[in-house]
């Protein structure tokens, strides 16, 4: 699943790794990728697909993509 903004500048979606562990995976513009592994386990796709959804409709996409899942208690970790 993934979703762009209004304007396109922003990508968020999410995918399965090949250890089997959830990402999701942010783009601005093309200039700025990030990845971002879901460190809770048993994390439902509708929950992480919802966050999405709903992060891409703010101005602070990743902001409110962390604060909407740190409010279900779900963390991520950026892989750097």
């Amino acid at each position: 699943m993934f979703a762009y903004s209004e304007d396109g500048q922003h990508f968020l979606g999410f995918r399965t790794n090949a250890v089997g562990k959830m990402q999701i995976v942010y783009d601005y513009e093309g200039k700025m990728h990030r990845i971002y592994d879901v460190e809770t386990p048993n994390v439902k796709t509708k929950v992480i697909s919802t966050a999405i959804t709903n992060a891409v409709k703010h101005r602070m996409v990743v902001p409110t993509l962390f604060a909407t899942l740190s409010s279900q208690n779900i963390s991520l970790k950026e892989l750097v």
